[in-house]
């Protein structure tokens, strides 16, 4: 069957017909298309172009070298901090001083016990005890707040008043 014996009988110009309005349903609906897919690429554009009128890739790359420039710093300053609190856990950090008269018959409180310990209360205690002619001065290891030496009262109370001083901070180290 050839196309102009089809186009003569009346089922030819149904078939003609119904291609037409395919035809033109699908051109309705490429037009459509193409409409929205220019609104897209307009906002697509728009979006790319930024608030600035740079380009959004390079925005989003500039932000993310700079997070990751952040979080190098921030690693960088953990480990500055480890270090440095390392090193101040061996300085004095606790500090306790008692004055007292260690011979009646002198008048003031000259002498006194001096307690230095650093954050693991290690350290050491100094007894000065001053006399009418003479000044001698001991002094005492202490490990964790205790001394394997004998103590004298003030000794004692010196090292009670440095750790009562951090007693309630020491939870933070």
């Amino acid at each position: 069957m050839d196309l102009s014996t089809l186009l003569q009988s009346n089922q030819g110009n149904q078939i003609l017909i119904a291609a037409l309005a395919i035809l033109l349903a699908l051109c309705v609906v490429l037009l459509l298309l193409m409409l929205r897919l220019i609104r897209i690429e307009g906002r697509f554009r728009q979006l790319m172009k930024g608030t600035s009128g740079e380009n959004l890739e390079t925005i989003v790359k500039e932000a993310l070298l700079s997070s990751q420039q952040a979080q190098q710093g921030l690693e960088e300053l953990q480990e500055q901090y480890e270090k440095l609190r390392e090193i101040t856990a061996a300085s004095i950090q606790h500090v306790g001083l008692v004055r007292f008269n260690a011979f009646p018959d002198m008048g003031s409180d000259l002498s006194f016990a001096l307690a230095l310990l650093n954050r693991k209360m290690d350290g050491v205690v100094l007894c000065c005890l001053v006399g009418r002619d003479d000044c001698r001065i001991y002094a005492k290891n202490v490990v964790g707040g205790k001394s394997s030496y004998l103590l004298s009262d003030e000794e004692k109370e010196a090292i009670k008043k440095a750790l009562g001083d951090d007693l309630s901070l020491n939870k933070y180290h």
